[in-house]
Parts: structure tokens; sequence; C-alpha cells
């Protein structure tokens, strides 16, 4: 970042994601539909975009990422429509994403909560092992964005706290840099270790910004394509071809015209028409599109995967976190990181955190969505009682 403008517009967008997230996932409980969740915190971050900035009405905003609200063993993308829904169940581990973004000067975040109907219920199975392991990777992570460190450094230290708890790091997750209307700059890398494909060779430096996904798994972290069909799409600016079919084109037409380089729900552009929606198939083909495919560990037994995801500024006096951890869920894991060790020194470290504006209230209220059921009971039982793979 460089200049007073700038700085507030990334602390606007992480302040509006700070918000949506701390209300999104006061609404992930038992008999709650995700489509219902997803929709919600899109529909705020629409609300407080819209309510920041009323004098440059001109400049771009809005969701930076669509909201996902991934459960179980999903590791990301999980979007489902009305029509392919799921009801959280008792017990359910679950994963809410947000992204805004003011004049394209974007900020995401993500939590994990446990859906529970008794909440005052502490949680001390393999839940709060890979729970506890996510968030304490993720405060690790967040230490070491400074200037001078290098992010193979990162890795192995996310790495090291997975290992403790006697987790994986999931695969596909990322640190990206990001500037205007980029989700992942030219410093971005994998943070799962891969002896094959090293991360780059640099350093962080001063006033870069960076979103860093610490998202852990209690099975093998391996993330594999589920059933479960993509919604979640972006446009590859770069990528030209002469689209053959009348569909397809119509579809990029009203893609081109509605969105610009942030990723969307193909949704929200074709609804119901079937006639658009049978261009998708040309446009990912020809990767004028490119889906986000929903990933599972399918590792044997109930597998849960946690995340953490925030942003953060690497200052010139180290970071400083732009997106808040918030309050985490009840739970207990045997599991302690000793004071003494490399991860609890480097814990032990400070982290500032930013000075966020305060939100405009809104003129007119999001509604938040109501439980549709009570369904399952006892730890885990979404995990078993309907297939998320």
């Amino acid at each position: 970042m460089s200049s007073n403008s700038i700085d507030a517009k990334y602390y606007s967008s992480s302040a509006i994601v700070n918000e949506v997230l701390r209300l999104t996932q006061g609404v992930a409980v038992p008999g709650m539909s995700v489509a219902a969740i997803c929709s919600y915190a899109d529909a705020l971050v629409e609300a407080y975009t819209q309510s920041v900035y009323r004098k440059e009405q001109d400049i771009e905003r809005g969701v930076s990422i669509p909201t996902t609200v991934s459960v179980n063993s999903i590791i990301q993308n999980y979007s489902p429509s009305q029509n392919n829904d799921y009801v959280l169940r008792d017990g359910d581990v679950v994963k809410i994403e947000v992204g805004a973004h003011i004049d394209g000067y974007n900020a995401s975040a993500a939590h994990t909560v446990v859906a529970s109907s008794t909440p005052g219920e502490t949680i001390a199975d393999r839940r709060a092992d890979v729970i506890s392991a996510a968030y304490f990777a993720s405060e690790v992570a967040a230490r070491m964005v400074q200037p001078g460190q290098s992010p193979r450094n990162l890795i192995k230290a996310i790495g090291l706290v997975a290992s403790g708890f006697n987790c994986s790091v999931a695969e596909d997750t990322y640190t990206c840099q990001i500037d205007r209307f980029v989700l992942a700059g030219k410093t971005t890398f994998a943070n799962r270790f891969n002896p094959n494909v090293l991360a780059p060779d640099v350093t962080f430096e001063t006033g870069e910004v960076y979103t860093v996904d610490c998202t852990l798994s209690t099975g093998d972290g391996i993330a594999r394509t589920s059933n479960h069909d993509p919604s979640v799409y972006q446009r590859d600016v770069n990528r030209q071809y002469s689209l053959k079919l009348r569909t397809s084109r119509a579809l990029f037409s009203e893609v081109c015209k509605h969105r610009s380089v942030f990723p969307f729900l193909m949704r929200d552009i074709a609804g119901d028409n079937q006639t658009l929606r049978a261009g998708v198939s040309e446009c990912v083909r020809t990767q004028l599109l490119v889906p986000f495919s929903v990933t599972v560990d399918k590792s044997p037994g109930d597998v849960f995967v946690a995340q953490f995801k925030f942003t953060v500024l690497c200052n010139y006096t180290g970071p400083v976190r732009l997106t808040r951890a918030l309050p985490m869920p009840n739970i207990a894991s045997p599991t302690t990181i000793p004071e003494t060790s490399e991860i609890g020194q480097i814990l032990a470290l400070d982290c500032a955190q930013a000075e966020l504006p305060e939100l405009p209230r809104l003129k007119a209220r999001v509604n938040a969505p109501v439980p549709l059921r009570i369904a399952g009971s006892g730890a885990g039982a979404g995990a078993s009682a309907m297939d998320l793979s």
C-alpha cells in the first residue's frame, strides 16, 4: 500500500468482511440452509459496500469472493443453490469464507464454527484438534508476514502446527499477494509443503498485502474433486477465443457485462435460464471461464476440515492484521503448544491489529435466515448422516 486512499479502501473492505463474517457465523446453527447462509452473507457484503464511499458512486464495489460454507470434509468452494442445498446438522464443522472489495482493493477472511444445539457444551474430539490446529496455524502465519521473512519458513511453521495436532495441511490452499483487482499476485504459494514444488525463493516486503488461508484436515489433506458441480467461476481476462456456439456467446456476453475480474456465482448470471447454462461447457473448455471445483478430503472414516483465513499488511514495523480473528468455538483439544517450542516462541511475537473505520448503519435491513429444521444429533452427525463428498 502506498497512499492514504488505498489504505482507506483496504481498511473499509476489511471492516466489511469482519462484520459480515461476525454476523454470518452467528446463523450457522443446526437446521440452517447452507444456501441461505451464503445468500445472506453476500447480501450483507453488497449492502455494506454500497454504504461507504457514497460520493464515489462510479467505483466498482461488492463481493470479491462469493461466500462459501464448506461443511465437514469439504475443503473449499461450496456454495450450493436452493435446488442442491444442504441443511446443517448438530455437530457439523462449518467453514465460512467471505470476501469484499472497494474499487478493487479486496479483503477476505474465513472462520470455523461447530453447528451445535448445545453451544455451552465443550467439544473435545478430533474436531477440537483440527480447529485448534488451523487456528494456531493462522496465528503463527500472521506473525511471519514481516519484511525479510521467507515464505518457505511460513510453510514450514504451518506444517509443524499441523503435525503437532496429528493433522494435515489441505491441498490447494494458498498464501496470496493481493493488489488492486488482483486476488493472487506474483508472490503466491501453496501452504502445504511439496518437495517437488518449492515456494518462491523471495522474502515478504514492506507495503505488500496478503491473504493467508490456513486450512487443515484430520485426514491426509489431499484435495479430490467432489460430486458437487462448481458454482463459483472466474473470467480469465488474459484469454481470448472465438466461441462457436450461440449459447456460449450469449453466456459470456452476460458475464462480461455484469462481472469484471473477481469470481462470481454462475447462478447470479444464468439463473434458471437453460439456454445460458448450455454455454458453460464451451466457455470452460476454452478456458474463458475457470470453475472453482468443490474439493473434499476423502480419507477413510469421519474427516473434519477447519479453516481460518485472514488479510494482513506487511508493514515496516511488522505484520498488521486487517481482518480480525473471531472468538473460537467452545473446544478443548488435549494437545498444547509449549511456550519454549519453536511455534510457541513465534506465537509470543506481537501482531498488530489495524484500526478500522466504523461502518455506517445500513439504510435497509438485511434479514437473517431462519433454520428450516433440526436435523441429526450427536458429535459429527452431519458427517455420516449425509454424503457431502
